[in-house]
């Protein structure tokens, strides 16, 4: 479209006065590097102020890999989602194992993505020694590696999919190493109520009232989908009930593009969220090769999120 760009180191010297002469400031911030957690968000926020138009914006942002932070804004939204539990003190994990005491239960830290830091809590003794570790020395955030490789090695169906994945394997040392500068994760304890007989979820993305999804298999032998690198895309898997809940929580959220993991509860047929994040494979979603709008209309074309977002933000501009 023959728009003048620059890219911006941010560490920099000078860089936020750089960034702040643009009209519109891009940056897919990491949830592997511990500065950009700590900085991206109040920098956006300040060129926001300073007349830019940005993205991720605070409704896109604020909740990034905060798995708390996500379960307390869709309770406030009204959205469904499975029943969370936040606990933040032993004695509240004492009276969840009194007064609900339902397992097996899912255990998940704030952070991490792709399944990391996701664990099946089997038995009230099991959730005590948990308890007693997370209110003591923590656990830490980055994902192990060899959970990684055997996930990744285990959803692979052929020699192709092995040799793609090894081809990103320095991908993920970058990422795996800039990890290791996060903080620990301790003083609460997050629960996630386990849906049984799922075998699958689903990334289901919403950006410019467009809407497209992967389908994602559960690990053999295992409860978690995300992460594991099997993939595979079933129209008849994105139910009106899914399309119908996700433009809803995308509209609730203010969201100018919103991933969510999404399953249909096979308890009672609604749609649910499991958890919310700006980033994701676009390039596995545009996989896809279809998209539908709000009323359920499907196009044979691939959704494009990054082009989407930018359009999204230049009609935003010439509209002020």
């Amino acid at each position: 479209m023959g728009l003048e760009y620059s890219l911006v180191d941010w560490r920099s010297l000078g860089a936020f006065e750089r960034l702040a002469s643009h009209d519109i400031v891009l940056w897919h911030f990491s949830h592997y590097s511990a500065d950009e957690m700590r900085f991206a968000r109040p920098i956006l926020a300040a060129l926001k102020l300073r007349g830019c138009t940005v993205f991720p914006d605070a409704a896109d942002a604020d909740h990034f890999d905060d798995k708390v932070a996500q379960a307390y804004l869709l309770q406030a939204l009204g959205l469904d989602t499975p029943k969370n539990y936040t606990l933040h003190s032993r004695k509240a994990v004492d009276d969840w194992i009194e007064d609900v005491g339902v397992f097996p239960v899912v255990a998940k830290l704030r952070a991490g993505s792709g399944s990391s830091n996701v664990q099946l809590v089997k038995s009230k003794e099991q959730l005590s020694a948990y308890a007693k570790r997370m209110f003591g020395p923590g656990f830490r955030s980055r994902p192990g590696a060899l959970f990684k490789i055997k996930s990744n090695l285990s959803s692979s169906r052929s020699m192709t999919d092995i040799m793609k994945r090894l081809r990103r394997a320095p991908e993920f040392l970058f990422s795996w190493l800039n990890a290791g500068n996060l903080p620990r994760e301790s003083g609460y304890v997050y629960l996630q109520e386990f849906i049984p007989g799922v075998d699958y979820d689903l990334k289901i993305v919403v950006v410019g009232g467009k809407l497209s999804y992967i389908c994602r298999a559960v690990r053999a032998g295992d409860f978690r989908a995300s992460g594991g690198g099997n993939l595979y895309y079933d129209r008849s898997m994105v139910t009106p009930q899914i399309v119908a809940a996700a433009f809803k929580a995308a509209a609730a959220l203010k969201s100018d593009c919103t991933g969510f993991d999404m399953i249909v509860d096979p308890r009672d047929g609604r749609a649910v969220v499991l958890e919310v994040s700006y980033g994701f494979s676009h390039t596995a979603l545009m996989a896809a090769g279809e998209h539908c709008d709000r009323n359920g209309r499907w196009s044979r074309k691939p959704l494009n999120a990054p082009k989407e977002i930018l359009k999204t933000l230049l009609y935003r501009l010439e509209g002020a």
